[in-house]
């Protein structure tokens, strides 16, 4: 890499405190380490945003979907804790820093990407598991907070992929894989030169 490609990433925050995820989502601290020492080998700066789970109902939290997340309070505290990190982006942008990509998480109702078809429980309210069968007709949505983050990311016109980390996957399986791909083809293809 040229020293003049400076590069900075987006992440949640449970990929470097895994800790912070829900149960169900596994608290996977090899993968978390295999991403930040490449993130620091490739010299990567990473900002990360405070988990809007964690920080909105703390980390004995029971697991819910995106439906129990999709509300104007938890909508309000996702913006307000992108302030920072967003000021941040812009600032490192501002001195010819790239921004490489977004990482979320596979099956976060928060920060995930795709967010499928689900189960739904006894009261009607979204789970967490995901649906046996999904339609290809069914919608699939962002988490939360990263629809935020698409919305504030393109009111500054930046335009970068959005990846999702594969907590609960096998070092071998397809979407682990996938996802190494994308991400070395965020982060190690050269910008073009100005």
């Amino acid at each position: 890499m040229s020293k003049k490609d400076k590069r900075i990433i987006l992440i949640a925050q449970c990929l470097v405190n895994p800790y912070c995820r829900v149960h169900i989502l596994g608290q996977n601290f090899p993968l978390s380490q295999q991403l930040v020492n490449y993130l620091m080998e490739k010299r990567v700066g990473i900002i990360q945003y405070p988990c809007p789970e964690t920080t909105a109902m703390g980390l004995m939290r029971n697991p819910q979907g995106r439906q129990q997340y999709d509300n104007i309070f938890f909508r309000n505290h996702c913006k307000e804790l992108l302030e920072i990190p967003m000021l941040m982006v812009r600032e490192f942008i501002k001195n010819n820093y790239r921004l490489t990509c977004f990482v979320g998480l596979v099956n976060s109702p928060t920060c995930g990407i795709h967010w499928g078809k689900h189960k739904v429980n006894k009261y009607q309210t979204e789970s967490p598991n995901p649906a046996e069968k999904s339609d290809p007709d069914d919608p699939v949505l962002a988490g939360i907070m990263a629809e935020i983050l698409s919305e504030e990311l393109a009111k500054e016109n930046i335009k970068v992929p959005f990846l999702e980390f594969p907590a609960l996957s096998q070092p071998d399986s397809g979407e682990h894989k996938k996802f190494w791909e994308d991400l070395k083809k965020a982060v190690e293809i050269l910008a073009p030169v100005a």
